[in-house]
């Protein structure tokens, strides 16, 4: 069984790569903006979404 954690952290990166991606193709967006876009999405926003929850969640 796959945790919260693991869930809320393959949605984020899965999605931080597709738009990583689709603005690679589709926009003339400099590299080093998508690269900050998927750390952000990837990494930083299911950290701090996991973090709220287990505060909200005490189990």
């Amino acid at each position: 069984m796959v945790s919260r954690e693991n869930a809320v952290i393959l949605l984020f990166a899965t999605v931080g790569l597709v738009l990583a991606y689709g603005g690679r193709v589709v926009t003339n967006v400099d590299d080093s903006i998508l690269i900050g876009m998927l750390i952000c999405i990837g990494v930083v926003a299911p950290q701090l979404l996991n973090n709220y929850l287990d505060t909200k969640d005490p189990n």
